[in-house]
C-alpha cells in the first residue's frame, strides 16, 4: 500500500512539473495576447495586440510557410522511415545501433553541419568546382531558400533516425510475418503488403509520435534561424524575433503571435 503510495505521489509531482509550467505560460501568453499586462501599464482584455500582429509585413508568408515546411518535413521524414523499415525488415539490428546515437545531435549542430554541405560556397560546390570550371560560388539559394526546402531537407535529417527507431519498434507490436503471408496468399506484392496491411497496422502506434514530430517541425526556431528563409521567415522565428525586441510592449503582439502558432499546430492536428 505505501509502494503505491510513493508511486502515486511521484506520478502525481512529475505530472505537475511538465502541466504547470506549460499551463503558466500558456495563460500568460493568453492575457497578454489579449492586450492584458498591468506591468506595461495594458489593462485589457482589447484586441489590440492581434491588430499589431496582423499589420506586421508578411505574416501570411509566415504562418504558410511554417505550414509548408512543417507538414512537408513530417511527411517525408514517416515516408522515408518507413521505406527504411520495409526494406531492412529482418535486418534492423545493425540500423538500432547506427540510429541511436544520431538522436543525441544538438538540433542546431544538424543545421550549421548541412549549411557547410549546401551553402553556393559549402563542401559540395566546393567539390563539383573543378569538375564544373566554377570559378565562383553559384548564384543558387541553397540555404534559406524562400521556398524553405533547405529547412526541410535539415528537419528530415534531424526527424526521419527518430521515426525509423519508433517504427522499428512499433513492429515488434504486431503480426508482422504473419500478415506479409496473408498478403502474399493474395497475390499481393511487397509493396502492396506493406501499404494496405502492414501500415493501417502501425499507424495507431506510431501517431502520437509523428504527431510530436509535426509540432516540433512547425514551430522550430533554432533550424529555422540557420537554414530557413529570412524574408519573411517562419513564423515561429518571427514571434522569436518579437520577444527578443527591446522594445518590451512588443511582448503583446508576440504572445498574439505565440497563440496565432499554437493554433497553426492544433489545426494541423486535425
Amino acid at each position: 500500500m505505501t509502494a503505491r503510495i510513493l508511486r502515486a505521489a511521484a506520478g502525481a509531482v512529475i505530472l505537475a512539473g511538465l502541466v504547470l509550467p506549460v499551463a503558466l505560460g500558456l495563460g500568460h501568453s493568453l492575457r497578454a495576447g489579449f492586450g492584458h499586462f498591468p506591468a506595461l501599464g495594458a489593462t485589457g482584455p482589447d484586441l489590440g495586440p492581434w491588430r499589431q500582429l496582423l499589420a506586421m509585413p508578411g505574416l501570411g508568408r509566415a504562418a504558410a510557410l511554417s505550414v509548408w515546411t512543417g507538414m512537408a518535413a513530417t511527411g517525408l521524414s514517416l515516408v522515408l522511415a518507413l521505406g527504411a523499415v520495409a526494406a531492412l525488415q529482418g535486418r534492423l539490428g545493425p540500423v538500432r545501433a547506427v540510429l541511436a546515437p544520431l538522436l543525441a545531435a544538438p538540433h542546431a549542430a544538424v543545421a550549421i553541419g548541412l549549411a557547410f554541405v549546401l551553402a553556393p560556397s559549402g563542401w559540395l560546390a566546393r567539390g563539383l568546382a573543378p569538375l564544373m570550371g566554377w570559378a565562383r560560388p553559384p548564384d543558387i539559394a541553397t540555404v534559406g531558400d524562400p521556398w524553405g526546402l533547405a529547412l526541410i531537407l535539415g528537419l528530415t535529417v534531424k526527424e526521419l533516425p527518430f521515426l525509423t527507431l519508433i517504427l522499428m519498434g512499433a513492429l515488434t507490436q504486431i503480426p508482422l510475418q504473419r500478415s506479409l503471408a496473408a498478403g502474399r496468399a493474395l497475390g499481393y506484392g511487397r509493396l502492396a503488403c506493406w501499404l494496405w496491411l502492414i501500415v493501417p497496422q502501425l499507424w495507431p502506434l506510431i501517431r502520437l509520435p509523428v504527431l510530436v514530430v509535426l509540432a516540433f517541425s512547425l514551430s522550430v526556431v533554432d533550424m529555422a534561424l540557420i537554414l530557413g528563409p529570412s524574408n519573411p521567415p517562419t513564423l515561429a522565428v518571427m514571434v522569436a524575433r518579437m520577444l527578443s525586441d527591446p522594445d518590451l510592449r512588443a511582448i503583446l503582439p508576440a504572445s498574439a503571435g505565440g497563440l496565432l502558432q499554437l493554433a497553426l499546430v492544433a489545426g494541423a492536428f486535425g
